[in-house]
């Protein structure tokens, strides 16, 4: 009769765990953020655009970074390393055998990464309430981003695809490769944007945002490298200003170039675009 009532018992939990099953499985996720309901507010905003900063690590962090890259195929430095095989990201750079099988692939993939976030922000941020002085920064902010990640690899990789909005699982294998001066083309624009909403100057809080004059002064670069040769001389003279002086921007070149290296000496007049980071 006991062993019965055990089997009887047993049947009868297996039977309740999975009537249960359905209804456990069909709970929503609880405290995810997903883009549909993301962006509903100015501080989710704010910290999409943070995410979206996050992607100019790549200038100068971690080990396939543009500054260690481009720098190997000079003669400003050698690849080095135990041997061939070590850091062979930067052998390749070094001795000219870069092919599309060795290339760093986290230098594309961060860039977009990076090209993403300020699609996707510039896609929401028009639908949410917030002051609108704000709004438009942010938005000046978010195409100053996406024109350095665009420069960075038109300067890389020349023939790239040029997203303006994010991609979709049904869209993300109809993508072409654009001409490097449609990508160009996009920089300019998205930076002359920029240029028109952005600060002057901001206060020592906000450091690390970009301003008018770190838009303006890409701007410059952008037309350097595109030979147009009197538009850069016209917005980097704004940048420099008079030699010697203090710049519209506050921009100052320091009387000891070695003082650029002084931990002591971070926050300074020299840089027009930085990043600042802790460690959490």
């Amino acid at each position: 009769m006991k062993k019965i009532l055990r089997n009887s018992l047993a049947v009868l939990l297996a039977v309740t765990t999975i009537t249960s099953c359905d209804d456990f499985l069909e709970v929503s996720p609880k405290g995810a953020f997903l883009t549909e309901n993301y962006y509903a507010n100015r501080d989710q905003v704010f910290a999409a655009l943070v995410a979206t900063y996050d992607a100019m690590r790549k200038n100068t962090g971690g080990f396939e970074n543009m500054v260690a890259l481009m720098n190997a195929g000079s003669d400003d430095h050698v690849a080095g390393g135990g041997s061939a095989s070590d850091g062979l990201q930067l052998h390749v750079f070094d001795d000219f055998t870069l092919t599309p099988d060795n290339m760093a692939t986290s230098y594309w993939d961060d860039h977009y990464q990076g090209i993403f976030r300020a699609n996707i922000l510039l896609q929401k941020i028009e639908g949410v309430a917030m002051d609108e002085a704000e709004k438009a920064r942010i938005i000046g902010e978010a195409k100053a981003l996406r024109a350095l990640y665009y420069f960075n690899l038109v300067r890389m990789f020349r023939n790239i695809p040029l997203l303006l909005e994010p991609l979709t699982a049904t869209n993300m294998y109809d993508v072409e490769q654009a001409s490097p001066d449609a990508v160009y083309d996009q920089i300019e624009a998205d930076l002359i944007d920029a240029k028109a909403v952005l600060p002057t100057t901001v206060p020592p809080s906000e450091n690390g945002r970009i301003t008018k004059g770190g838009a303006q002064a890409l701007l410059g670069k952008v037309y350097l490298y595109r030979g147009k040769n009197a538009q850069a001389a016209a917005e980097l003279a704004e940048v420099n200003g008079e030699p010697g002086g203090t710049s519209i921007y506050g921009y100052k070149l320091l009387d000891n170039f070695a003082d650029l290296w002084v931990f002591s000496n971070v926050y300074n007049q020299k840089p027009t675009i930085d990043l600042f980071f802790k460690k959490i």
